[in-house]
This record gives C-alpha cells, structure tokens and sequence, in this order.
C-alpha cells in the first residue's frame, strides 16, 4: 500500500510564492488599465490588431507565476519522498535494533555454554557492530558458522545436554533477510528523493532567473504608464531578489501550517 503524504512547502518556496502573488495579483488587477495607458503611451491609443498592451501585461505577470507552479509541485513531490523515506529508515533502524539484540543474546548464550573459544568460532568476539550493512554481513558470518557443530568446544554444564540454536538462528535469519529488503527499499527512494530535489532545484533556478527580468518590466511599464504606487508593490528589491518577501508580500499568504522547515539535501549514505 502507498504511503499518503499532505506535502508541505518549504519556507524558501513559499516565500517565493508571496512575492510571486504580488506581481501577478498586481497584473490580473490593473492589466486592463495597465494596458490602456502603455496603448496610449506607445501607439498613440491605436495598438496593432489583434495586439493589446494589456495581453502583454498580462502574459508577463503570468510567465512567472506559471514558473512557481511548476516549483511548487517540485517542493511537494520532495516533501512526499522525504516522508516516504523516513517510514523505510524507521523500518531499517528497528529491524537492524532487533537483529543486533537477538545476536547480543545469541553470544552470550553460546558463551555461557560453551566459552569465549566458542564465541570466537563464530566470529562473535568484540563489539557487534551497530550499521546495517555491517551488521547483515556479521549475521551471515554468524549463520554459516552456526551451521558447523560445536564438538570441538566442550560443555560448560553437560548435565543440560547439547543445546539447539535453531530457532535463534532462524530468526536471526528471517531479521538478516528484512533487513536487506528494506535497506534495498530504502536505497531505490532515496535515489527517487535524489531526482526529485534535482528536479526542484531546477525550478528554483528558473524561478530565480525570471524574477528580475519580469518584476523589472512590470515596475517599468507600470512607471512608464504613470501608476507609480503600483510600481512601488512589484519593485524588484534586494530583499526579493534573494528570495525574503517585503512585508506587502505576506499581506495574503497562506497559513503557515502549509509550510514547512526546509529540508536538508539527501544523500545515499545512510
């Protein structure tokens, strides 16, 4: 069954969005009349059929905000991975937490029944260790030599007679075996979380590399058609160059239970 994630957005995004609402609220608003006064300004109140101002206004405002789009359902799509990835590591780390258990106990009671000389057959001397990969590969190590009889190591306590590791050794069989299945699962989405950040940061550049270009149009149309307080709210500052929105930018933005923390950059060592 699929794992069903409400994505949130990071912060970085959706201040991205704040200052892409500003812009094309702006243009949908005023385009008309925007695009009026630049007629009247440039052609003399006689644009080219089928032409308008307007529409290129318009077209403009919009070629932005068609650019968030395209990122913010890169930001989801990332949030949905990431979630998906933490399910298969909470999987891996308690499977791996039983498996390191049972082979703790398995040691010592090979210990209590037949010595460190035993424990050393099987490879089980000094700490067990505690990464997945090295623990599948201690387990199999400790399977196979499991699987040698222990004639050579006297019994501590014969009287018991010869003890049977079979259920320990299937169990620790079926956990060796999970835990290769899920790290393997874990692996295939990370590599799929991978491509997903790859394809958002794409989008952030592109959405960085039109802002200015089309926030400095839209001021200068806007300037050029004298309706400087619209002007002044899609000025391309400092602050919105980098991706901080200005304060009229918040002014309608979205809950912040939309939001979340940015995530870190996914790597395959884990």
């Amino acid at each position: 069954m699929g794992i069903i994630v409400m994505a949130k957005i990071t912060k970085m995004v959706a201040s991205k969005r704040s200052i892409t609402r500003t812009i094309a609220s702006s243009v949908l608003a005023n385009h008309e009349a925007l695009g009026a006064r630049l007629e009247e300004v440039l052609f003399g109140g006689q644009p080219p059929v089928p032409l308008t101002m307007a529409d290129v206004a318009k077209a403009i405002g919009l070629k932005l905000e068609a650019d968030y789009d395209v990122l913010e359902d890169h930001d989801r799509e990332v949030a949905t991975e990431v979630a998906q990835d933490s399910v298969k590591r909470n999987r891996r780390d308690a499977i791996a937490t039983r498996l390191r258990q049972r082979l703790i106990s398995l040691r010592g009671t090979v210990d209590a029944d037949f010595g460190a000389a035993a424990v050393a057959h099987l490879g089980m001397s000094g700490n067990t260790p505690e990464v997945p990969d090295q623990l599948v590969t201690h387990g199999q190590n400790v399977l196979k030599r499991l699987k040698d009889d222990f004639d050579d190591f006297p019994a501590l306590l014969p009287e018991l007679g010869r003890p049977d590791f079979t259920v320990r050794a299937d169990a620790i069989a079926k956990d060796v075996a999970d835990l290769q299945a899920t790290m393997a699962a874990l692996d295939q989405d990370l590599r799929e979380t991978q491509g997903a950040q790859t394809l958002r940061n794409r989008s952030v550049e592109q959405w960085n590399k039109n802002y200015s270009p089309v926030a400095s149009i839209i001021e200068g149309m806007y300037r050029l058609a004298q309706m400087p307080e619209h002007a002044e709210r899609v000025r391309p500052t400092n602050r919105r160059r980098a991706g901080v929105p200005e304060p009229e930018d918040l002014e309608n933005t979205t809950p912040q239970d939309d939001i979340r923390d940015d995530d870190e950059e996914v790597t395959m060592d884990v």
